[in-house]
């Protein structure tokens, strides 16, 4: 059996407090501060800690197996773990339960030193600041002094990019994945309907329901708390494939007194209805309900954009080389919000890299389906060594010589890096990429470049400010693009010259296979039958001519590349046109 990291002991740390007391950003103030944390993987040094912030309701425990249990029990077990993406051989890895929760961090369970009692509704309101400092003088406490990295999903992300702002000399990368800077208004509304599940319980009693004895409190208000939660999890799609509108296995065999009763509460026998009832069952076991209140009402308040004027403004305080990530059907931290976020940071200069992955799941994706997730992470960590063979230097080398020592390129349609790979090495170019294969991403991520996630097709590259680059490379791009006038523009929106790559259709062998066979060629050039091809659009140099005339825009060079010998007389003949199998101009925007 993988035991994963083994055995962690959770650990709990009183607080060396500032002049004796934590003064929250709301007013209050805090007396005492325990925090409940756990660690694992290799042994902590300057420059190899990961601090893990964790999801809305979850805990410290990211990974490993508590003592008295027989196999790991972690939340992001698949993530952390030897030889896993956050690799402990590497990694000394940490994750503290937040602040006003109930996993044993000080909250409103938590005994009130001035009382002898719990909290209760005495519990001050404290903010996402508070939350991030109690970490912080954490880690301090135990010795770290900078993170290699600084991970936060949901909820937790939220707090990671509070972190990132406020304090950018802590960390040297941030993943950021399922969140945002701030709530959008469905996910407000949801929580709104949450705290109000809880809040307008008879038993909740103002958040002083610990005393009674009867051990209740608002469990039914919390359970529709959860429920209500727990749709905004999963994507309609999910849902619906999932449940239908099927009933419960045990619906024809019920009793007839449970049906009464049932119809009597205007209960169903749909799986769906079983399905809630059974997540908010296991919820109110574990978590406490006036932190619930607590936590999502500090979410919902978080706002960088409020705090330092714009998005545009907070993120530029960012310093660490980000990883963004979405997911496709998540209603509560969609990807335009992600998207937002990279565009901030794109205009501030940032080094970011930004994925969406669509599993059809929604928002619970992050941790039921991270098999690709583990690849972007453990790629966006790995320090390994990439190595530029001859041959590729050799396939790009009229590529490479278009573009200026040092220049700031951006590749659309970079595959897996090898040709950012080249200019890095041979001109000393820093690449971005554009790549919508999700396995390619990850090896040009891999190979340290930063690299975008994106559909040419659908909205260009909007993410990307106007002239944020010198140079766009689009190679083999354009031919398979359904908008290949658009993807021309866009190039020379965001870059002041765009070197584009394409085969040539008018070659010699294509017109003479055309007229003895009366097929399209399959070649080394053009690998494909007509009904697999990627190549949409069959381009000639004089139909690119052409295009780019009509569209005002100016070819400043061309190179023409041919794999066979008559296709190089040709070529030295000047008959470009019939002799190249590949095309490669630099064009620009016409003065």
């Amino acid at each position: 059996m993988d035991t994963g990291v083994g055995i962690v002991e959770p650990k709990r740390l009183k607080l060396e407090l500032p002049e004796g007391e934590l003064r929250l950003a709301y007013g209050g103030v805090l007396k005492e501060v325990e925090v409940a944390y756990e660690e694992c993987g290799a042994p902590m040094k300057d420059d190899n800690v990961v601090y893990i912030c964790h999801a809305l309701t979850g805990d410290a425990h990211v990974a490993g197996i508590r003592p008295g249990e027989t196999k790991p029990s972690g939340w992001w077990e698949g993530m952390v773990g030897p030889g896993r993406a956050i690799d402990t051989n590497r990694y000394h890895v940490v994750c503290a339960n937040v602040l006003g929760g109930c996993s044993g961090t000080t909250g409103p369970m938590s005994i009130n030193p001035d009382t002898g009692r719990p909290y209760g509704s005495s519990f001050p309101r404290y903010s996402f600041d508070d939350a991030v400092d109690v970490f912080r003088m954490l880690l301090a406490q135990i010795g770290v002094k900078r993170l290699a990295a600084l991970i936060g999903g949901s909820y937790g992300g939220m707090q990671a990019v509070n972190w990132a702002t406020r304090f950018p000399d802590d960390m040297d990368r941030l993943i950021l994945v399922a969140t945002s800077p701030s709530l959008n208004t469905q996910a407000l509304a949801f929580d709104v309907m949450g705290k109000n599940a809880i809040t307008e319980n008879p038993l909740w009693k103002n958040g002083d329901y610990y005393l009674d004895g009867d051990g209740k409190g608002p469990k039914n208000g919390l359970a529709s708390a959860r429920q209500l939660a727990h749709i905004s999890y999963l994507s309609r799609e999910h849902l619906q494939g999932k449940f239908d509108r099927r009933l419960q296995e045990n619906f024809v065999n019920a009793p007839a007194a449970d049906r009464a009763e049932r119809d009597r509460l205007f209960k169903t026998y749909f799986q769906i209805e079983s399905y809630l009832d059974y997540q908010a069952k296991k919820f109110v076991d574990r978590f406490d309900a006036n932190s619930y209140l607590h936590i999502v009402g500090s979410m919902d308040e978080a706002d960088p954009a409020k705090a330092y004027g714009s998005l545009d403004a907070a993120f530029a305080r960012v310093k660490a080389k980000c990883l963004v990530v979405s997911y496709g059907g998540d209603v509560l931290f969609t990807e335009w919000q992600s998207r937002e976020m990279v565009a901030s940071l794109m205009k501030a200069g940032k080094d970011v890299s930004y994925c969406h992955l669509d599993y059809g799941i929604g928002h619970d994706a992050f941790l039921t389906h991270i098999d690709e997730l583990s690849k972007l992470v453990g790629g966006f960590l790995s320090s390994r060594e990439v190595k530029v063979m001859k041959w590729q230097e050799r396939l790009y080398a009229n590529i490479v010589r278009m573009v200026p020592r040092g220049a700031r390129v951006l590749d659309i349609g970079c595959g897996d890096g090898s040709l950012l790979n080249v200019l890095r090495k041979t001109r000393n170019v820093k690449g971005d990429g554009v790549e919508i294969e999700v396995e390619k991403f990850e090896e040009a991520l891999a190979d340290g470049h930063n690299v975008l996630y994106d559909d040419v097709d659908d909205d260009g590259i909007d993410m990307i400010p106007d002239r944020h680059y010198s140079t766009a490379i689009v190679s083999d791009t354009l031919q398979e693009v359904r908008n290949p006038r658009g993807l021309l523009h866009e190039a020379l929106r965001i870059a002041d010259e765009a070197i584009v790559t394409f085969p040539n259709f008018a070659a010699y062998r294509i017109r003479l296979t055309l007229m003895f066979k009366g097929r399209l060629p399959v070649s080394k050039q053009l690998p494909f039958e007509w009904y697999d091809t990627p190549n949409i659009h069959l381009i000639t140099l004089k139909d690119f001519q052409a295009l780019c005339d009509k569209e005002g825009i100016e070819i400043v060079e061309t190179r023409a590349e041919s794999r066979h010998p008559l296709g190089r007389i040709m070529l030295l003949l000047g008959m470009k046109n019939l002799g190249a199998s590949k095309i490669i101009a630099k064009v620009r925007k016409r003065a």
